[in-house]
Order: structure tokens, then sequence, then C-alpha cells
């Protein structure tokens, strides 16, 4: 089905595939055996979205309160209602009842010193469309900070309402940022001194800051090439995650998946286990 709607998390215009950063990796991950090629292909082939679940809707929140606190679209008085509305709206319930605290009380806290995180830096954008190519390779993103920072540069931030990245997975989504780079490259005409991590629900040292470094962007393109390559040779084979599940309540599969509560393959697998 072609989709000529430009969405946000990546996809066609006017027939040509747009990637993103959200449709390489959601790719990748399947590759790793962490994601779900029939997700894949339902997402990013055949436009269906499925649903969202907590921990996206969260995500958004936090982004979307910065945003408009960058923008000087929302005003300090009125930053709490702002956060009680957007929880009090969600769709989803967090997965486990206990869980609810520790993300809400790590929300009101980074806005509480949301001043004090970023005192250093100079906005100079905020979540704005950026379209560039590699190598005849369309991509589009919305980087969610160009920014001056008085130790660091000129930087591109990026927020994670997860934990703290270890090493491999550090390594790996930094390349969502060196994408980034190229358009600022396009527009500035020199590259970002550094690239930055915020974790809102972090309690302190919020900040991961990585200089940037040639080396890793060139990595960075020649992943974006291989993954394509694998995207477009992948043929018509789209097998889903769950029929490795093994009966399992995993987590991916049953809180995470868009297509959770609907997937034929989900259910008719879990049915054939408990059929004799």
């Amino acid at each position: 089905m072609i989709n000529r709607q430009l969405h946000k998390d990546g996809d066609i215009l006017q027939d040509e595939i747009i990637y993103s950063w959200s449709r390489l990796n959601t790719y990748h991950m399947a590759t790793e055996g962490e994601g779900c090629f029939h997700l894949f292909n339902e997402q990013y082939n055949h436009d269906n979205r499925g649903e969202n679940n907590y921990f996206a809707e969260y995500g958004l929140l936090v982004h979307e309160t910065i945003e408009k606190l960058h923008n000087n679209e929302l005003l300090a008085w009125d930053l709490e209602d702002e956060l009680r509305n957007g929880l009090k709206n969600f769709t989803y319930s967090v997965p486990f009842a206990k869980m609810r605290a520790s993300y809400e009380n790590s929300l009101f806290k980074f806005f509480d010193e949301f001043d004090e995180v970023f005192k250093d830096y100079d906005v100079k954008q905020a979540e704005e469309l950026k379209l560039f190519e590699i190598d005849g390779i369309k991509l589009k993103g919305f980087p969610d900070l160009y920014a001056q920072h008085k130790e660091y540069g000129m930087i591109i931030g990026d927020y994670k309402t997860s934990r703290v990245y270890n090493a491999k997975k550090m390594k790996h989504n930094i390349q969502q940022l060196y994408l980034y780079s190229i358009p600022f490259y396009n527009e500035y005409g020199y590259w970002p001194d550094a690239l930055v991590y915020i974790f809102p629900r972090e309690k302190d040292n919020r900040e991961r800051v990585i200089k940037f470094d040639m080396k890793e962007l060139e990595r960075t393109k020649q992943w974006v090439k291989d993954t394509v390559a694998k995207i477009e040779s992948h043929g018509s084979e789209w097998n889903p995650l769950c029929s490795v599940v093994d009966g399992k309540k995993e987590f991916f599969p049953c809180q995470l998946c868009n297509l959770r509560n609907t997937c034929e393959y989900r259910y008719s697998y879990h049915n054939s286990l408990t059929t004799v």
C-alpha cells in the first residue's frame, strides 16, 4: 500500500521511500532477534501502525513538553497542569502498577529542575523536520535539539526516557545522532562538536556527552547502506517473533509490540500451545 502522507516516524512521500531511524532500526532489531519482521512489514510496507503503549505515551509527553518550553509555547506556571493533564489522558496503563510512582516522580522531578538542566544550552532548534540523503538514500528525522553549549560547543541533543544505555546499546543508538549531523552540516556548514543524550528519568548526572568523530559518521553511513540493502532484498517472508516465544509471556510481544492485541501469528501460535 502506498501512503503519500509524511509520517513523523518515517514512511513514504510521493511514491518514494523516505527512511527514518525508526524504520531502519525496527528492521535491524528484528535481525538481532529483539524485534519482529512481521511487525516491520505491517508498519512500513502496509502502513498498519497498530497501537501505542504506556512507554511511548510517556516518551511523547516528555518530548512535547520540552519542545513547548524551548519554543516558549508553555509558561512555567502552567507546567504542572500540563503534565498532570497529559498523564490523565494516557490511553494505556503502566504494565506493572509498582512502576507508576517511579515514572511519574521522575517526570515531575525533571521538569522541576528543567531550568537547571538546560542553563548552559542556547537552543537553536527543537524538533524540526530534516530531509537529507546518503548516497541517494532519502532520509528524514526530527532532531530533538540543536544548541550551543557553554562547555561542549555546538551539539545535537536527544532525550531518552529509558534508563542510561549500556556500552553496546550506546554504540548502536548513537548512530541516530550521527545521522542528524548530516542535515546539521548541510545547514550550518560545519560538523557539531558533540552529541548529547539527556535521560530525564535519571535522578542526577542525566547527560551523556559523546565527542563527534568522523569515523563514527562513516560507520553510520555504511550501516544505513547495509540495512537498506537488506530491507530491499528481504523477499516475501516476514517471520513473526511470536513463533519463537515458546509460550512464555515475553515482555516485547505482550507489552510493547504495536500489534500485540491483533497479531494473528501470536494468537494462532499461543492457541496451538493449549490445543491437545
